[in-house]
């Protein structure tokens, strides 16, 4: 038997597909230099759904959280990977006390210049969000805890748990988690299949030159410990100096299924919107909102 040639070996090894969370990168799209410069400018950017929703939508969830929660003076307010405070500055500006936590240090750095420059006081702190409930801070208790533009359904099951179980500590009584999910419907339309391109996405993953694979693989509910379905976008990036993979793991809920998950970190789902802007429930809408309080 001949030896496979160290293409083919190498090409099959990238396409190989992985154990559910076998892999999780997303930290360092936040805090790797190039890359959170990229997301920087995406979040930045009013015409793109992708590091946050585009401005147009933004200003309709704003106006329907700050209406709906009655988001106001002395109505305390955490946004979980507030990014530059494209929510929680606005929400400042009620007179809530908002407190944005983000990974990202130029993130943070951009919504400070931005709140200093327009007299708005918010707390910024810079740190992982999944550790919320393992800091001293200072015991403060949210009337209102937000986590936006799907970020939960990145998380593997363990660090769902970890942090439904901090916002749970975290939340006052009669207090509001607000989240959105990517959905089921959404799931259906998602097909395997490779893309390949030199500076794969524009130059997104790298300042060097480099080769990008994108392989997208899907995961049925009984092929994932906690649940399923999950998709997954893996990006291998190979420069002239090495190779580094990315994975975008979704996981993808019905409203059942995020109110389980609610449930065992002792939180109810109240409504399901079908977006953060509180527009109805749709079953076949690629995603959708979810409120809860303590159960």
């Amino acid at each position: 038997m001949t030896d496979q040639h160290p293409l083919f070996a190498a090409l099959t090894g990238l396409a190989a597909r992985p154990a559910p969370y076998a892999l999780l990168t997303t930290p360092e799209l936040w805090t790797d230099p190039h890359l959170a410069g990229r997301m920087l400018a995406a979040h930045l950017d009013p015409a793109v759904d992708l590091s946050t929703y585009r401005a147009s939508f933004v200003a309709r969830a704003l106006t329907w959280l700050t209406e709906t929660f009655q988001v106001g003076p002395g109505v305390r307010v955490a946004d979980l990977g507030c990014g530059p405070g494209l929510y929680a500055t606005p929400l400042a500006r009620t007179g809530a006390r908002v407190t944005g936590i983000d990974l990202s240090e130029g993130s943070l750095a951009y919504a400070r210049r931005e709140a200093a420059r327009e007299g708005t006081p918010v707390r910024y702190v810079q740190g992982d969000y999944l550790q919320w409930g393992d800091a001293a801070e200072d015991g403060e208790r949210y009337d209102l805890v937000l986590l936006v533009m799907r970020d939960y359904c990145a998380l593997a099951p363990h660090q769902r748990a970890r942090l439904l179980a901090a916002v749970r500590e975290r939340l006052a009584p009669g207090g509001s988690f607000v989240l959105d999910v990517d959905a089921v419907a959404a799931f259906a339309e998602v097909e395997e299949g490779c893309a390949y391109a030199p500076g794969l996405m524009d130059g997104f993953w790298s300042p060097e030159p480099y080769t990008g694979f994108r392989h997208t693989f899907r995961y049925e509910e009984d092929e994932v410990p906690g649940g399923g379905p999950v998709s997954l976008d893996k990006y291998d990036i190979l420069t002239a100096g090495g190779h580094r993979v990315f994975c975008n793991w979704v996981r993808h809920f019905t409203p059942e299924t995020l109110a389980a998950e609610l449930t065992a970190a002792g939180l109810t789902l109240r409504d399901a919107y079908g977006d953060l802007a509180g527009a109805p429930y749709a079953p076949d809408g690629p995603h959708f909102a979810g409120v809860a309080g303590r159960g």
